[in-house]
């Protein structure tokens, strides 16, 4: 997605900024801390675990929700995209909250906003770090993008989503990796259980029942 916007500036990154943002990463990094590049037609379940999900609002009322949100975070900036590049993940017409983050915090897998050469925002996924920057691209897109991701031209992480429709691709991705997600906690808990004395295994369990309810 593109965004055409006069104002559109990388932004110093604030203190509470900064926080907001680690927070946000810190869920990819759990679950995708090995991952130093990918492929967007490989890695789909990645991206789509790590982009937030969209909220449905109104036809028309995307932009609003986006810039109601911003304005109670630190630095955020709110932008409604054009064009399929991020589809299925966003479908044109997504309005985001874009954070500002360091550059060190950018990761593969991540859905950024940056500035490219003709002065125009870009919504795109970050695939590979390369010596001069990071690789993007969009999701729909064959080819790479021919910016690369810099300290200079990077305005920040995706972290809040708005639309009023959804594509049914990225809902059949997010319910397949929330259940493969299940089935790892609950293969850990059994692992753990079983690595317990019996006296122990059997607390555990009454344990982690009362934490289900």
């Amino acid at each position: 997605m593109k965004f055409i916007a006069s104002a559109l500036q990388p932004r110093p990154t604030s203190a509470s900024a900064r926080l907001a943002v680690a927070l946000t990463l810190a869920v990819g990094a759990l679950a995708f801390g090995g991952c130093s590049s990918i492929s967007v037609q490989r890695d789909i379940e990645t991206i789509v675990t790590m982009a937030p999900e969209p909220v449905m609002v109104k036809q028309g009322q995307e932009f609003r929700a986006a810039e109601a949100a911003a304005q109670h975070l630190a630095g955020a900036q709110a932008f409604r995209g054009v064009g399929d590049s991020m589809e299925p993940l966003y479908v044109s017409g997504t309005a985001i909250v874009v954070m500002p983050c360091e550059y060190s915090q950018l990761r593969a897998g991540m859905s950024v906003v940056y500035v490219n050469h003709n002065g125009r925002g870009v919504a795109h996924v970050l695939t590979n770090e390369m010596p001069g920057g990071w690789i993007a691209q969009g999701v729909n897109n064959q080819d790479e993008d021919s910016d690369l991701v810099t300290a200079n031209n990077l305005v920040g992480v995706i972290t809040q989503a708005y639309a009023s429709a959804d594509t049914l691709m990225r809902r059949e991705i997010a319910s397949r990796a929330a259940l493969k997600a299940a089935s790892r906690l609950a293969s850990a808990r059994s692992q753990l259980v079983l690595n317990l004395p019996k006296a122990g295994a059997a607390d555990m369990v009454a344990a982690l029942q009362d934490g289900t309810r």
